[in-house]
């Protein structure tokens, strides 16, 4: 009878040590953590002791809330994207300011400096971030500097399109370490936690206290805050 109990309590170890991995059980709703790091000082430019240190990924059901605060909460922008709606939305809070501007799902976001990268290519070899198992791809951008970055990403988080509205949408995999420019920032993303909760609907909803706001108006206000 023990040596039976065993065998189960063994295979059920087993079980949930490659439970992620199975493809047919993926997560598909939780919140990711990322830590924020730039590659300037605050001395190089004094805007980085104003961006936030950490940022957060909703998701549930193929739908995707990035979430970041700055500058002891004065500004927060939110980005939103339900996968069934053929619109994104960047949401931006500044002070008692709050507006949403609407674009394209297939559109990069405007707060991105880099274009699409010219090659990728997939590395074969893996890491662990964040308790998750991380494929690498080498990314190539065709600008000045010839940029070029690691990135590591997941296949265990069962999300469609996860980067959609980015210059790596056509990376498969959730992004779990990665570098970009934003707002002419250079900026490293690390996931720090995977949070398993159960996330809100509403949290992928426009707030009605909201406006509307035209792609001009909503960089007025960032680069007057900047």
């Amino acid at each position: 009878m023990k040596k039976g109990l065993s065998i189960i309590l063994i295979l059920f170890a087993f079980w949930a040590c490659n439970s992620k991995s199975d493809p047919n059980n993926k997560i598909n709703e939780g919140i990711i953590t990322y830590s924020v790091s730039y590659f300037s000082t605050e001395k190089e430019n004094p805007i980085i002791a104003l961006l936030p240190n950490k940022v957060e990924l909703l998701f549930k059901d193929d739908n995707i809330c990035l979430i970041s605060e700055g500058y002891l909460g004065f500004f927060s922008t939110k980005f939103i994207s339900k996968y069934e709606n053929e619109k994104s939305n960047i949401l931006l809070k500044v002070l008692s300011n709050k507006l949403s501007y609407e674009f394209p799902k297939d559109e990069i976001a405007f707060v991105y400096n880099q274009k699409t990268p010219h090659k990728i290519e997939y590395i074969d070899s893996t890491k662990q971030i964040a308790g998750y198992k991380c494929k690498q791809a080498k990314v190539y951008f065709n600008d000045a500097n010839k940029t070029q970055i690691n990135v590591f990403y997941t296949l265990e988080i069962g999300l469609k399109s996860p980067n959609r509205n980015t210059p790596l949408y056509q990376i498969p995999g959730v992004l779990m370490e990665f570098e970009t420019s934003m707002n002419k920032v250079r900026t490293k993303f690390t996931a720090q936690s995977v949070n398993l909760n159960a996330v809100k609907e509403e949290e992928f909803d426009i707030p009605e206290e909201y406006k509307f706001s035209d792609l001009k108006t909503l960089k007025k206000y960032i680069v007057d805050f900047n």
